[in-house]
This record gives C-alpha cells, structure tokens and sequence, in this order.
C-alpha cells in the first residue's frame, strides 16, 4: 500500500528567507503523524504548503505526493476534490451560521474518496455540537469552534485531514476529549496530518512523531522511540531524574 503522504526535498521560501527545508516526511494510510516543535519552528508554513493554503504567496519546490500523485503547488480546491482537507489555526468556521447550517456547507459536491460522515456521525463524534445546532457560529465558544471546524472537514469525505494547531487556546480537558475524538477516527481509517505545540497532547495520540527545529526535520520515528529522544526529553518533556 502507497503512503497516503509523501513530502521529497520541499523548500518553502518567503523572499530570500529559507523558512522550511525538508529532506523527506511520511504519513502512511490509517495513523496519526504529528510534526512537533517550538513557536516559529515553521510548522504551519509546512502544513500550508501541503494544502498550498496561504495568504503570503510563498516559493515551493520540491515534491508532494498524496497515494503517490504530485501534488505540489495544485490549486486548493482541487486538492480538497482529492481528499485533502486542512482544518487551519484559527478554525475558520462560518461566523454568520448556524452549527447545523456549517456542517451542511461543509457537504463534499464530488467524491473525494475518503469515508463520508453523516450529520448523525458528526453529532455522535461531538454531542455538544447538537445542542448547540442552532447557534451560530460566531456565539461558540473556542472548543466548540474547533469541534465544529473539524466536523465540517470531515463532511469533506477527506482522505487526509492536515489539522493546524487544534489545541492552541483550549483547556486542557478540552485538548484531551478533541484529541481522544482525533484518535478515534484514526482508529476507524482516517489519515491525519497534525502540526501541534502541545508536545505532550501530540504524544498521547500519535503513532509517529517529527521534530521541526528551524524549519527542519531534526528527528523522527515512532511514538515509542521519540520518547526516548534527549532533545524532546529536555525541551519538551522535561529532564528525567538519575
């Protein structure tokens, strides 16, 4: 089975600044891969690339591949027509309408591949999200934002969802039920893309990890074996005793 992502040699550059560089990163089909680091590290310039999702008109060379199709620099709708669906930090939800009239704007036209969720599915995964059908978008709260956020990508039929920071500003009870949620629709097939500063949320849910330094991959690997990592340990996770 093809990787359902495949990044080869990307350089995104803004002017004559260098903001990301990397060699090669892989989310394989059904896990969870999330791209960790500090503030500034170009986490998000490495997810908006990939959904060539941004408003400074950046330099992208390199490949990017989705189930072994290049895709680099393709226009953002025709990227979602293929299942590749970016929730971006900020959530960017319809202000003006309701949770139900967001969620039925968020219906795919086309078949983008992936798995199709219904309004009940969306309401199962999120109940708050029911109770607040008719309020609108701009009257939610920051979780029930992102919930919502999310919902509509998946009404998206995506085969990759690229997520952008989800945590940033929510409790942390609220980054743990989201992300739990996150975890769930991995283990039931989808493919997720997260970019996260909560290092600590990011290693309770993924399979596997990268650390970005500078707009570079400085490690890589499983969960398992990232723990492990004296980089992530001492500025992450803290120092271990003895």
């Amino acid at each position: 089975m093809s990787a359902r992502l495949q990044v080869r040699n990307l350089r995104v550059a803004y002017d004559r600044n260098l903001a990301v560089s990397i060699e090669h990163l892989t989310v394989e089909p059904g896990t969870l891969a999330a791209v960790i680091g500090a503030n500034g590290a170009g986490k998000s310039t490495l997810i908006n690339a990939i959904a060539n999702w941004s408003r400074a008109a950046p330099r992208l060379s390199g490949e990017i591949l989705i189930d072994d199709r290049a895709v680099a620099g393709k226009p953002a709708d025709l990227l979602a027509r293929r299942g590749v669906v970016l929730v971006p930090e900020g959530r960017g939800v319809f202000m003006g309408l309701t949770v139900e009239e967001n969620l039925r704007a968020g219906l795919s036209a086309v078949n983008a591949g992936g798995k199709t969720y219904s309004l009940a599915d969306i309401y199962t995964l999120f109940p708050r999200l029911r109770e607040r059908g008719t309020t609108p978008g701009g009257s939610l709260s920051g979780g029930e934002r992102q919930m919502l956020a999310i919902g509509r990508a998946l009404r998206m039929a995506p085969r990759l969802l690229l997520l952008d920071e989800p945590s940033i500003g929510l409790a942390p009870r609220l980054v743990s039920l989201l992300l739990e949620t996150i975890r769930a629709l991995v283990d039931g097939g989808l493919t997720v893309f997260l970019v996260e500063q909560n290092v600590h949320a990011a290693m309770a849910v993924a399979d596997s990890l990268y650390l970005l330094e500078r707009g570079r991959v400085v490690a890589s690997g499983s969960v398992a074996a990232m723990r492990d990592d004296p980089r992530i340990i001492e500025a992450y996770l803290g120092a271990r005793d003895g």
